[in-house]
């Protein structure tokens, strides 16, 4: 989700069952960095991946009573300390930040604009979705040829 979608760890860890809707590839993030509210767009990827996840949740002794999308073993939802523990575990050079990162990058090379980039990834400032245009040398000498 981290990868498709940009989000910070503590927005994902944030969603409650009522804040997205599959059907439509939507997810209300309620409280963005700076308590703002936005709304992201989920890819196929994301949506078949969640409806999986959620075939699994429901197995959870706490599915019924919490209200959040991520559950945890010990409390109502999952921690993000808990969440940087399985990265280490799997790639210690990997963060979820990094996924977030990935996506901005990923986005712009992949056609969508800085302003749309910045929207999904709740980028208050465009200057700070700017720094994820990193152009690659090859095309870049390419276009100077072009001059």
């Amino acid at each position: 989700m981290l990868a498709y979608t940009g989000l910070r760890i503590s927005e994902s860890l944030a969603i409650q069952l009522d804040d997205y809707n599959l059907q439509t590839g939507e997810c209300i993030i309620r409280n963005g960095k700076g308590e703002k509210q936005r709304t992201v767009y989920l890819n196929s990827k994301v949506i078949h991946a969640l409806r999986d996840y959620l075939k699994v949740r429901q197995n959870y002794l706490r599915a019924e009573v919490s209200p959040y999308l991520f559950l945890s073993k010990k409390s109502e939802k999952l921690d993000r300390t808990t969440v940087n523990r399985i990265f280490r575990k799997f790639n210690p050079e990997i963060t979820p930040h990094d996924l977030r990162h990935f996506f901005c990058t990923n986005a712009i090379e992949k056609g969508l604009s800085i302003h749309e980039v910045a929207n999904q990834a709740g980028h208050a400032n465009i200057h700070t979705t700017l720094l994820y245009t990193n152009p690659d040398k090859a095309k870049l000498n390419n276009k100077m040829e072009l001059l």
